[in-house]
């Protein structure tokens, strides 16, 4: 089942040229997929009974265009075959011409909040209708390879406001440390400012507030960034950054 949200694009998750930041489509993205579950019972609220949540585990974005504020947009999502575990889920934003601006791939897990373990999707979604429909170049997210050695680039202070219902640090959070830490994409567009027009991320483990050992580390090699976080626990994320025009 294609699941349809239309909804006119706020300034606050624009930039300072009110057009749509890359973590704001992720959190656009975000919203739609929980209003999805919601309708059958296994949103947020469904699952926080059974003291469960879900949690994204890797998603690759592709950016045609940024819309701008105040356009009127439509976003369509769909779930796709899960394997028992993982629970894929596609995207597309759509302007008002009907044209893609961005689309995305995505996979989900649902994890026992009190163990902190991922379940089993038996029993969960089942109400769902999968479509075998692919929104990106990949029927399959597979993880995120990188290189071992990295260079270090900062380290980051955990801020209460980066948390989310599931007491970690939001997916859109990191993504925001990546972008304020590429130079490219901070100056005006005027200047010839790069956009982004991939991003892939691999969640892998989660990251509280106030760990006092995370750090950004780093590969700049021109139009593409590579980027690392860790923390106390070790390798929290991996993300890959394609910019256009750079």
């Amino acid at each position: 089942m294609i699941f349809k949200e239309d909804f006119t694009l706020s300034t606050l998750i624009c930039d300072e040229d009110d057009r749509l930041t890359i973590w704001g489509l992720a959190r656009l993205f975000q919203n739609v997929a929980g209003n999805h579950s919601d309708t059958l019972g296994v949103g947020f609220n469904g699952l926080n009974l059974q003291h469960k949540a879900w949690v994204l585990t890797h998603v690759y974005y592709n950016v045609l265009r940024f819309p701008s504020a105040g356009e009127k947009l439509t976003v369509k999502t769909w779930p796709k075959q899960d394997n028992g575990l993982i629970a894929p889920r596609d995207y597309q934003l759509i302007d008002a011409d009907g044209n893609i601006c961005a689309s995305c791939a995505s996979n989900w897990v649902v994890i026992d909040m009190d163990k902190r373990r991922v379940c089993r999707l038996k029993g969960i979604i089942e109400c769902f209708e999968m479509e075998d429909i692919d929104a990106t170049k990949f029927h399959r997210l597979e993880k995120l390879q990188m290189p071992e050695e990295m260079s270090t680039l900062k380290k980051i202070d955990i801020p209460y406001s980066s948390l989310d219902h599931t007491r970690h640090v939001n997916n859109a959070e990191y993504m925001k440390w990546i972008c304020d830490s590429i130079k490219e994409i901070c100056k005006p567009r005027s200047l010839g400012r790069p956009e982004i027009s991939e991003f892939e991320i691999n969640y892998i483990k989660e990251t509280k507030y106030d760990d006092p050992n995370v750090t950004l580390w780093h590969i700049d090699n021109g139009s593409t960034k590579l980027f690392r976080l860790t923390n106390s626990n070790g390798i929290a994320v991996n993300a890959k950054v394609l910019l256009s025009n750079a």
